[in-house]
């Protein structure tokens, strides 16, 4: 069987490697245009938060949350923690609102009247810990582990899925935001986001504004602090804003007022794959000469870090499944 994964954001990759853990016998294909550190979710804070996904709507989503976070959990205690800026991280969510996670995170409480002070006109909030990776040490920790594992990489642009299936028996399409464009899906759209990257060590806590008005969070990593951010629905503009920046800044140093003293660094922009429901569901494409199966993984918006272990390992039971299929079908 010869199988190839779309993507190579943190979806296609952990896609990859639980299919070769999974599926035995088979030869993996890791294909993008683009790869680390030129992927979306290179941009991403790398924090373990849901963002933009309605566990309520999509209930499986709360058991792709958990999954990931006690791997994520797992990794922090790991020796390899230190090579991907893996990390516990505790902090505080503003302003208070009864989150469908707070029994999957530790620690989860209402924030006391002294930690309230901390912030301007917080209107209640809580706190928890959660956990983080350094996104752009991750994703070639990943990368590192598929190739060694046997897997094969191709640097190409994919215009449409049908176009692989004369030379692959089950496509895995992870290609988030342009997952519209290569297969008929008119319900995925962009999320703009656009953070920037500070030298601030004194930051040890994330802080997440989610009001409106003043929206903003803060998030310290291994080796920096994300500053954030933006949400435009439905713009594809992929280049920074100096204006959005300054806002940002403006935002998160109100927010936290020793961030004043911080110089700027370097600004990142991600386009965020919005949809109605996450699609991870297998689908048949017949062509003039054989019939191929695709297995969708993407529409994950905000969260791609948060639910990506536990999708990945959803993906790849279903490519077992269709694995199985393929091999069972009589041949004529």
């Amino acid at each position: 069987m010869k199988i190839c994964v779309v993507g190579a954001g943190v979806i296609g990759l952990s896609s990859a490697l639980h299919i070769q853990e999974i599926c035995q016998n088979v030869e993996i294909t890791l294909m993008s245009e683009k790869f680390s550190p030129e992927t979306t979710s290179d941009v991403s804070g790398g924090f373990w938060t849901p963002f933009t996904v309605d566990a309520v709507k999509q209930p499986i989503i709360r058991s792709w949350a958990k999954e990931t976070l006690d791997y994520m959990f797992r990794l922090c205690r790991s020796i390899d923690a230190g090579e991907v800026g893996a990390q516990l991280l505790s902090g505080y969510y503003l302003p208070k609102t009864d989150q469908w996670f707070k029994d999957i995170v530790l620690g989860y409480r209402d924030m006391t009247e002294e930690e309230l002070q901390l912030f301007p006109n917080p209107g209640g909030g809580v706190f928890f810990t959660s956990a983080s990776v350094d996104v752009k040490s991750y994703l070639p920790w990943l990368m590192s582990r598929f190739k060694a594992n046997g897997g094969r990489v191709l640097k190409i642009k994919v215009n449409t899925l049908a176009e692989l299936s004369p030379e692959y028996d089950i496509v895995v399409n992870c290609c988030g935001v342009w997952a519209g464009d290569v297969t008929v899906d008119s319900s995925v759209r962009p999320i703009r986001g656009q953070l920037l990257r500070v030298h601030a060590p004194w930051i040890k806590h994330f802080i997440f504004n989610l009001s409106s008005e003043n929206y903003a969070y803060i998030i310290p990593g291994a080796y920096d602090v994300v500053l954030g951010g933006t949400f435009e629905e439905d713009d594809w503009n992929e280049k920074p804003d100096s204006r959005v920046r300054e806002r940002i800044l403006n935002n998160c140093s109100n927010l936290f007022p020793s961030l004043k003293a911080i110089k700027f660094s370097s600004d990142w922009t991600g386009l965020r794959p919005a949809r109605p429901t996450i699609r991870l569901e297998l689908e048949s494409i017949q062509t003039p000469t054989k019939t191929s199966m695709v297995v969708h993984n993407y529409g994950h918006g905000g969260s791609g870090v948060t639910l990506h272990w536990g999708c990945a390992r959803e993906a790849a039971k279903i490519v077992a499944q269709a694995i199985h299929t393929l091999s069972t079908r009589p041949k004529l």
